[in-house]
């Protein structure tokens, strides 16, 4: 059985129209797959920098965290310093202040006549058992006093 011309060129038309709509379907289909990979390798990659930022944060997170503490004890360190440095400083103060009374008390002392001295008419008289002599100065006057008080150390 002959096939009538047209009707061969229409089984090839309609043959290339199956074969073209195919193409199209199967470009289609590789082009949605690749859409598909693309678009899962993009996702891959953003959850890979969304972690990778992440571990960056944290680390980040945990050296802020380690100087902070680390500035505290410095700062506590330095407290604890300044404090003892204060103490030792008061402690000097105060054994100075001790000293200086006592040398003060030690000078004063050296004005006031003892026992064996006495003060008459405003120069001070030695006594040693019933002789009487005036006290002399270290540039040979007598030494005024008034009341218990010399004008000038007498030891």
């Amino acid at each position: 059985m002959a096939i009538a011309l047209p009707w061969k060129i229409g089984g090839v038309a309609v043959g290339l129209i199956v074969a073209g709509l195919a193409w199209n379907g199967l470009s289609r289909y590789l082009a949605a797959r690749q859409a598909n990979e693309i678009i899962q390798e993009s996702a891959h990659a953003a959850a890979m920098e969304a972690t990778q930022a992440k571990a960056q944060a944290l680390q980040h997170h945990l050296e802020l965290a380690a100087s902070l503490q680390h500035r505290q004890e410095e700062l506590a360190n330095n407290y604890q310093q300044m404090t003892e440095q204060a103490r030792q400083y008061q402690a000097a103060e105060l054994v100075r202040q001790a000293r200086q009374r006592q040398e003060a008390l030690r000078v004063e002392a050296s004005y006031r006549l003892d026992r064996t001295q006495q003060c008459a008419g405003g120069i001070v008289i030695n006594r040693q058992g019933s002789s009487f002599t005036k006290a002399v100065g270290k540039n040979g006057q007598p030494i005024s006093c008034q009341g218990d008080k010399a004008a000038e150390p007498l030891r």
